[in-house]
């Protein structure tokens, strides 16, 4: 004989009704706060990236900020250099005509600086040093001095050197030849100090000039040459980590000052986020792509890498004491 359920009370169903609708309450008026805070907010993302992993993560930077701002604000991304090179792309977010890019020359003596041969003895020494007090006072300097905001680092790998004419085995052997440089002084007196005669290009005419002899070869990121193909353009693939990659994720500040700072440290965390992944994805692939090299018909040589950084030993004090100020390039090296 089964037993009658007693009757629910007034209050009981209130509860129960209160329990379940709690979290809706909570969801509507908290979300609706956020979304009226952040008005709607579109612009532009730009990059020479071509299709591959880099790319790819500042797809997804775009849709974790759609998503997570609750579609307020959307960025659209133009990629493999559709708004102009790096220079170009630097011009323009401080212009406003680019709302924010990623790139590695940003035209700012601060950041030029990173690319100094040798400054960092590994990828962990690197990232503690750009996600710490230096890297921070960095981000401050770059707005002093040129009103853009720097909302993020990404290492994307080591550069090396790919060549036409002779493999490079020793700085002797880039005594004349016409390396390609950046826009991006250390860069092109560290070349200088190997014996070769830098001329700097713009990276959408680079495999162009690699192709019509303009240039002999180039120093530059293993991922950026595989996806453009540039064992179409070159001979001789030289594995020396003399410099890493560090690229800046800039924005235009008055879009950054249209943010609420809740939006702001959702950009920010995204960010970092999806820099953190291509990185892990980017070192992760480095000796796949050597190989790829090699399968396309490109001599790969590792040479002895102290010669090299011996030949550029000196030139961070032609550029660091009066840049960074005296003492921080003695404080990026003492950093654990």
């Amino acid at each position: 004989m089964s037993t009658p359920q007693s009757k629910p009370t007034r209050r009981g169903l209130l509860a129960k009704a209160t329990r379940w609708a709690l979290p809706l309450i909570m969801a509507g008026t908290l979300a609706p706060a956020f979304a009226q805070d952040q008005q709607e907010l579109k612009f532009r993302f730009a990059s020479v990236q071509r299709p591959g992993i880099y790319l790819d993560g500042i797809t997804k930077f775009t849709s974790l900020v759609k998503d997570r701002t609750g579609g307020k604000v959307q960025i659209e991304v133009f990629c493999c250099s559709q708004l102009g090179g790096e220079r170009q792309i630097m011009d323009g977010v401080k212009l406003g005509t680019i709302g924010m890019g990623s790139i590695g020359a940003t035209g700012s003596a601060t950041y030029d600086l990173l690319f100094t041969p040798f400054s960092f003895r590994d990828l962990d020494h690197a990232q503690k040093v750009v996600n710490g007090p230096v890297g921070a006072k960095w981000q401050d300097d770059f707005y002093k001095q040129t009103g853009v905001r720097q909302v993020g680092y990404l290492i994307n790998g080591s550069r090396m050197f790919l060549t036409n004419k002779r493999m490079l085995n020793s700085p002797a052997d880039a005594k004349g030849l016409k390396i390609r440089a950046p826009e991006i002084p250390t860069i092109v007196a560290s070349l200088r100090a190997l014996g070769a005669s830098p001329v700097v290009i713009a990276a959408p005419e680079l495999y162009t000039a690699l192709q019509q002899g303009t240039a002999d070869g180039w120093e530059g990121p293993l991922a950026y040459m595989a996806d453009n193909k540039h064992w179409e353009v070159g001979k001789n693939l030289a594995v020396v980590e003399w410099v890493f990659n560090i690229t800046n994720t800039i924005i235009n500040d008055n879009v950054w000052k249209r943010m609420t700072p809740q939006t702001q440290t959702i950009v920010r965390d995204a960010w970092k986020e999806v820099a953190a992944e291509i990185t892990q994805k980017e070192w992760a692939k480095q000796n796949e792509l050597v190989e790829l090299f090699r399968s396309n018909g490109v001599a790969v040589a590792r040479p002895p890498v102290t010669p090299f950084q011996e030949a550029t030993k000196d030139v961070w004090k032609q550029f660091a004491p009066k840049v960074w100020g005296e003492g921080v390039y003695e404080q990026i090296q003492a950093t654990k």
